[in-house]
């Protein structure tokens, strides 16, 4: 299977602690790099860790593939490491790309010292935690894009979808969880904006990936093709309402993975890491057992 270079930020800690494990994050699907700095900054020096972030295929400023599923992504992160000589590595990440680091988990076990999953699990079937014909993610991207006029520039664009994104907290009518989430699409839509040939678009082709998700099913995990049995730590961060990871999905997860906690962050969803950067690195820090000063 052919791999790809992935683009990458890395964040080096003012006062980094001897040979600390370095943390690589992880973004899901449509997501990028991009909208995780804030969170990547505040990881690395809590942790005092080296804390790598890159954009998977497909996705930001990495390579456009037309061949794209699970196992191609994990060979990606696992030339990624080789390449950056990270002899072992802790992962940190959202959503889909939780099944990724599970299985280089599987495969190099010696290669991962824990997993920090985000309102996913182990061995989570991407296609089916969908509902319908349809990914909302995308049919509300496609909106904004559509609502976007042709004779603008890509700066003026961009500064309406900022603008956008600034004025969320002001609409009273919506309650502050919704402003934030509001928030978050507007900052991610302006800068995954692009425009060539006089029409908008988006630099991560998300009508491509929708097409791979639901009609190919390219995302989808074969459990039985897999043996999902490890003793890695791992901690699970859910949102209260989580879909993914119920008390029952949890129970069935502990079955195979006896060494996973599991933390709740109040008031947030599937985007708890960026609603609620400051609570989610507390948690992720007690679980890595850093040595922060009060």
């Amino acid at each position: 299977m052919a791999s790809v270079e992935m683009a990458y930020d890395v964040y080096d800690p003012h006062d980094e602690e001897g040979n600390l494990t370095p943390i690589v994050l992880l973004h899901g699907m449509f997501w990028n790099k991009y909208m995780f700095k804030e969170l990547a900054r505040k990881l690395c020096q809590e942790t005092k860790r080296q804390v790598y972030c890159p954009d998977l295929r497909n996705h930001g400023r990495s390579p456009f593939c037309e061949e794209c599923d699970n196992y191609l992504v994990c060979e990606d992160v696992k030339r990624f490491l080789q390449e950056k000589n990270l002899k072992k590595v802790i992962f940190i990440c959202h959503s889909f790309s939780c099944t990724i680091c599970y299985m280089i988990a599987l495969e190099k076990p010696d290669a991962v010292e824990k997993m920090v999953m985000v309102d996913s699990f182990p061995f989570n079937d991407f296609h089916a935690d969908l509902c319908g014909d349809f990914v909302p993610e995308v049919v509300a991207q496609n909106k904004v894009l559509k609502s976007l006029n042709p004779k603008m520039t890509l700066k003026d664009a961009r500064k309406k979808l900022n603008l956008l994104a600034e004025a969320g907290p002001k609409r009273v009518k919506f309650t502050a969880q919704i402003c934030n989430l509001e928030q978050l699409f507007y900052k991610k839509v302006a800068h995954d904006l692009t425009k060539e040939d006089g029409k908008f678009m988006w630099k991560t082709d998300i009508d491509f990936l929708e097409e791979k998700i639901l009609r190919q099913r390219n995302f989808t995990f074969f459990r039985n093709k897999i043996e999902c049995h490890s003793e890695h730590e791992i901690l699970i961060v859910r949102c209260p309402q989580s879909t993914n990871v119920t008390d029952l999905k949890f129970a069935e997860i502990l079955k195979d993975n006896p060494n996973t906690k599991l933390a709740t962050i109040e008031g947030t969803t599937h985007l708890l890491l960026l609603e609620k950067e400051d609570e989610f690195v507390d948690i992720v820090c007690d679980f890595l057992g850093c040595n922060r000063e009060d």
